[in-house]
């Protein structure tokens, strides 16, 4: 399926600013309220069943807004808001591994957003820590008992943060939220402005009767002299709507999913051996999702047998070496 076009693209992002094969997502199944929970007061199925419940097709509504200064003289930005139709596909379903692709339906076209993998008491977290560098922090098993990490991507299947937490049931609702995670600054932020360095943030998922929440709760902090700007209310909300109006995103996920299940496994095999690494996947001229997208939807992509080094040579362009400096960054990051 050809569908190119960076008209497309640069339409979604501008929304965005303001804002192996795929299992079938829709019909996902809602928390069963009679599950019973493991010994030491687990209930990973019913967890499980939350997070599948994500997955469907949905209208949804971006909303950011900043809330307090927390800098003398700063001057609170206007709300962002912004809509869209999304997809949320099933990629993984296992008893301790779920994880949902995006994919947005904008301007005519179809784009692949986010995507988000979560573990069931996962021990190694993949963390932001400033300035284009990521670290590996492990945790001790009683950290994690009964939680599940959530690791988040970006469109070009780079890591942009991980945290985890504990999903709680109440009757018919279903909740996650996360511990404080570090977070690159979003799409709706850095093209836009450049004073400050990280988004600090805890993330809470909630199942609805209509569909489900994102909630955040961040702070925009500056790294040099430490201290934070302001603090910031997000809230996404994805309501149900029909299989059809997302059917675009459908049919783009079904054409290029091995071509992107090529890109995760690349993404693994860079980032398994590295501790610690520094990653620039926006440059000016070039960001990576641009080469990928045009590869993604061009015709054989994936059983182009070229396919595989293009994908690395695409990939191994944004990873760079450490530095001192930000060794240091690492340092004063929060655990």
């Amino acid at each position: 399926m050809q569908i190119d076009s960076k008209a497309i693209v640069a339409a979604s992002f501008t929304l965005l600013a303001l804002s192996a094969g795929c299992v079938s997502s829709q019909g996902a199944a809602v928390p069963p309220s009679g599950s019973t929970a493991a010994p030491g007061g687990c209930d990973p199925q019913r967890d499980a069943a939350a997070i599948r419940a994500m997955a469907g097709s949905y209208d949804v509504d971006f909303s950011f807004e900043e809330t307090e200064a927390l800098t003398s003289g700063y001057q609170k930005r206007h709300l962002h808001r912004s809509a869209a139709t999304e997809l949320v596909s099933l990629i993984e379903n296992t008893p301790s591994r779920v994880a949902l692709q995006h994919v947005l339906v904008v301007g005519g076209g179809v784009v692949k957003h986010w995507r988000q993998d979560w573990t069931f008491e996962d021990r190694e977290l993949l963390e932001f820590r400033g300035r284009g560098v990521w670290q590996r922090r492990t945790l001790p098993p009683e950290a994690v008992h009964c939680a599940w990490s959530q690791a988040v991507f970006g469109v070009d299947d780079s890591p942009r943060y991980e945290g985890y937490g504990r999903w709680t049931h109440d009757g018919g609702s279903s909740v996650w939220e996360s511990n404080e995670t570090w977070r690159p600054l979003p799409r709706r932020e850095y093209t836009t402005r450049t004073d400050y360095d990280v988004l600090v943030g805890v993330n809470r998922h909630r199942i609805t009767a209509a569909g489900w929440e994102h909630e955040q709760d961040n702070v925009k902090l500056v790294l040099e002299p430490r201290h934070p700007l302001v603090r910031e209310h997000g809230l996404n909300s994805y309501t149900k709507t029909k299989a059809a109006e997302t059917a675009p995103a459908t049919s783009y996920w079904q054409a290029t999913a091995p071509f992107w299940k090529e890109v995760r496994a690349e993404w693994a095999r860079v980032l398994a051996p590295h501790d610690r690494l520094s990653l620039q996947v926006e440059t000016a001229d070039n960001p990576i999702h641009e080469p990928l997208f045009a590869r993604a939807t061009a015709k054989g992509a994936a059983d182009d047998a070229s396919a595989t080094a293009f994908i690395h040579d695409a990939v191994a362009r944004y990873v760079l070496a450490t530095s001192p400096t930000t060794a240091a960054v690492e340092a004063a990051a929060p655990h």
